[in-house]
């Protein structure tokens, strides 16, 4: 699955914080992992065997609103780029930039069929954040058989605290695949557009779209979508 090496441009422009902490409750440690469970055949495609390979993850610890997209506007440019060619590096960016994040990065694969940097089925990924009472968690990846889709913890991320205590356990139902609205689509693992059948440097190649923010199954509810929970499970522990 084509997409560029990030190792080295991801040291250069993750962006870290200094951690926020409640008055009344203690900082804690938590680790995310995310496993692309998409088994064969979970699409009708020759593509990657009917799975669903998964960009880089580009994950925030935020307060205060989604500092990533919002449903129902257009797409940042760090948005559209995940969505359409699975590179995070803008979003990278958007998020150094917004005060409301305190911490982010950017999670590869440990090598997939390719040696790329996506993440195809039976690979896992964790990270971890150190988050306060008020903090919220969100990720992002491209749904890479499509042309402009991606998936992400709802319109406003997870908290990570409940009633002054640490979240635990499989947060996946929170998950939810969206359309950029930045390019034409064709269903999932069809049409000449689609990252599985571009080269790794391509860049912004499909016909172009003008459209807010939506969910894929609105949008097109004559295609079929697989639920996220049939092609990726999100747990955390504290």
């Amino acid at each position: 699955m084509p997409f560029k090496n990030l190792s080295s441009l991801i040291l250069a422009t993750a962006t870290f914080f200094l951690v926020s902490c409640g008055d009344d409750v203690q900082p804690t440690t938590f680790t995310v992992t995310i496993e692309n469970i998409s088994p064969p055949d979970l699409i009708d495609s020759e593509r990657a065997q009917g799975t669903v390979p998964l960009s880089p993850i580009v994950w925030a610890q935020y307060e205060g609103d989604n500092p990533m997209f919002e449903n129902g506007d257009k797409a940042s440019l760090g948005t559209e780029r995940i969505a359409e060619d699975g590179f995070p590096i803008e979003m990278s960016a958007q998020l150094g930039n917004d005060e409301d994040v305190i911490n982010s990065g950017i999670i590869i694969s440990p090598g997939g069929p390719d040696a790329g940097d996506a993440l195809f089925s039976g690979e896992s990924v964790s990270f971890s954040v150190t988050a306060g009472e008020d903090d919220k968690l969100q990720i992002i990846t491209m749904f890479v058989q499509s042309n402009d889709w991606f998936m992400s913890l709802g319109d406003e991320g997870v908290r990570l605290f409940e009633n002054g205590n640490p979240i635990n356990g499989d947060i996946t139902s929170f998950m939810r695949i969206y359309d950029a609205g930045t390019e034409e689509d064709t269903a999932p693992g069809t049409g000449d557009f689609q990252k599985p059948v571009q080269s790794a440097t391509d860049v912004d190649l499909g016909p172009k779209e003008d459209e807010d923010i939506q969910f894929a199954q609105d949008r097109h509810p004559s295609f079929v979508i697989p639920a996220p929970i049939q092609i990726m499970k999100v747990t955390i522990q504290s």
